[in-house]
């Protein structure tokens, strides 16, 4: 009697020791793709401002251009200037 049960305990024991390393790099796997996720989501968000940054610096390219080959467009020059220090600030 006493030795079925210890049969069984160690059956038992041998049947969780095999479920717990199964399912233990599962546990893992999840808790890296959910990680990964996070980084992606602040990789894209990166991405949107530093594309956003590069349209800005565009603009004041183009206005620097264009007041170097006419002399004009000062006002626009002041109109970017102040969209890219309202950008740079709110960042």
């Amino acid at each position: 009697m006493v030795l079925s049960i210890c049969g069984a305990i160690s059956i038992i024991g041998g049947a969780g020791a095999v479920i717990v390393k199964v399912i233990n790099p599962a546990f893992k796997l999840s808790k890296r793709v959910e990680q990964l996720e996070i980084h992606t989501e602040k990789d894209y968000k990166r991405l949107l401002a530093l594309e956003e940054m590069q349209k800005q610096q565009s603009k004041s390219l183009a206005a620097l251009l264009n007041h170097q080959i006419t002399g004009n467009g000062i006002e626009s020059m002041k109109k970017i200037r102040d969209e890219l220090l309202e950008s740079i600030i709110d960042k």
